[in-house]
């Protein structure tokens, strides 16, 4: 994982081996030893700036992301009131996952799995959170999972290491939840510690070891990418195009190089100049070399004298980057990424349909990202009603909750307004789903009443009050 989450970052230098060819090089230069004399020896300097970046690779991983953060709706119970649909929202105003799905799908993406788990402070609040995958361990026999993690304390120069880990195990009783701690020396695992002794020393807050009868599944999962039989963990979705990053960086860096080197416009000058001003050099200062200082005020020399010019580099460049634009798209078609995501391509259509077409293979991809999503948000948040009822003292009815996702492309508002009414106009939609899909940045108090307001002008439109006159009588007098 941390080979890919270093192609991601764009640190190529740690995982290339011709970037970091060209981390150091090696140069002589002249060095002062006293007033006259001058010494040639070899430098290091430090070319990092050399080697070019053009990683391509985080947009495989982000693109994605970017659909479903921008896909993800509202989250509910499954009911139009009663203590779930408080309890649902409460859970996801805590947990948040609109703000963090983002990150979480990048991290799949990277890493080929991502994790969850369910969470419980004194308060009484219930959350879930996410957390990396190479912290999540599940058990050979389905029937429990480790979380584990490293923490570290004291100085820099001298810090000890603890491997923390959470067991969750699902035995004839219930679920039971356990918190141990092993000490470490380097990367090894060691003797076991009292985790109250751990937690006092550390002035740490542990939950306490839990057993939840009745609890018949983990509070905590997992979302794999690409997962196969032989890697049921998952698999980097950058896994097969860190060859085609490599030489990208590498053509690309190759010709800047030729470019540091040749593209400048040198100074050429004759002969007998160069010899002029070299031994100069050698009577004042012990050797014969010419310095760029030298020639900028020189005296004219009648017999060698030839007025200096300015030689220029002309390179023809086209293949190189005819090459790079052919790898950059043999590395999208490998990642199922569209060339108009990159904006290789011209990436606008005259509708939602043509910009669903252009960008297919982007779609049909985050789709099944999605499907994962959907299905990890319903199971935390179901997990977190079982917790809830387990430790809360609470009665709730464990259901999925309603997970809305929208378009995963963005469309004109006129367009999306037209398809949200005829769903409404055909039936196949409620009033309440097309207002909140039309207006997604309004607040409950403004939906509720936008509704109410449609509602009472259905209802005065569709009155056919009949004007009765009173009944006719006669005004006799006495």
């Amino acid at each position: 994982m941390m080979y890919y989450r270093h192609l991601y970052e764009g640190e190529h230098a740690e995982i290339f081996p011709r970037a970091q060819s060209v981390t150091k090089e090696h140069r002589l230069v002249r060095r002062r030893v006293g007033v006259r004399s001058w010494r040639q020896v070899e430098k290091v300097f430090s070319a990092d700036r050399q080697y070019i970046v053009a990683n391509f690779s985080s947009l495989v991983a982000e693109v994605p992301a970017d659909l479903l953060n921008r896909s993800l709706g509202n989250i509910s119970a499954d009911t139009e009131e009663g203590p779930e649909l408080e309890f649902v929202s409460s859970v996801v105003s805590a947990s948040k996952p609109n703000e963090k799905v983002w990150s979480a799908v990048v991290q799949t993406q990277v890493d080929g799995m991502v994790a969850y788990r369910i969470r419980r402070d004194g308060s009484g609040v219930v959350w879930f959170e996410w957390i990396l995958g190479d912290r999540y361990f599940p058990h050979d026999d389905d029937r429990g999972a480790d979380i584990a993690w490293i923490e570290e304390w004291g100085e820099d120069s001298r810090k000890d290491r603890f491997l923390r880990v959470e067991r969750q195990r699902i035995d004839a009783n219930g679920l039971t939840i356990e918190q141990l701690v092993f000490k470490m020396e380097g990367d090894k695992v060691t003797d076991q510690v009292d985790i109250n002794e751990y937690a006092a020393e550390y002035m740490l807050d542990i939950p306490e070891d839990a057993e939840l009868p009745g609890v018949n599944e983990l509070l905590c999962g997992a979302i794999t990418n690409e997962d196969t039989l032989l890697h049921p963990r998952g698999r980097s979705a950058l896994r097969n195009i860190d060859g085609l990053q490599e030489e990208i960086n590498w053509t690309i860096t190759r010709d800047s190089v030729v470019f540091e080197k040749h593209g400048k416009p040198k100074l050429a000058i004759p002969k007998g100049l160069w010899d002029t001003v070299a031994n100069d050099n050698n009577k004042h200062y012990g050797g014969r070399f010419v310095r760029n200082a030298d020639l900028e005020v020189v005296s004219y020399n009648e017999n060698n004298g030839a007025v200096p010019m300015y030689i220029t580099w002309d390179a023809k460049t086209q293949q190189s980057f005819e090459h790079v634009a052919r790898l950059i798209k043999y590395m999208l078609a490998i990642s199922k990424t569209s060339p108009q995501a990159a904006g290789l391509e011209d990436g606008k259509g005259d509708s939602g349909v043509a910009l669903l077409y252009l960008w297919i293979q982007s779609v049909i991809k985050a789709e099944a990202i999605q499907s994962k999503f959907d299905a990890a948000i319903k199971a935390a948040i179901r997990k977190c009603m079982i917790l809830e009822n387990a430790i809360g003292n609470q009665n709730l009815e464990v259901n999925d909750p309603v997970v809305e996702w929208g378009e995963l492309l963005p469309k004109a508002n006129s367009e999306k307004d037209t398809e949200e009414i005829e769903k409404y106009s055909g039936g196949v939609q409620s009033l309440e789903t097309t207002v909140r899909r039309m207006h997604p940045d309004w607040s409950e108090d403004a939906i509720t009443a936008e509704i109410q307001k449609i509602q009472d002008e259905q209802t005065a439109d569709s009155m056919n009050p009949t004007y009765t006159q009173p009944p006719r009588v006669n005004l006799g007098g006495s």
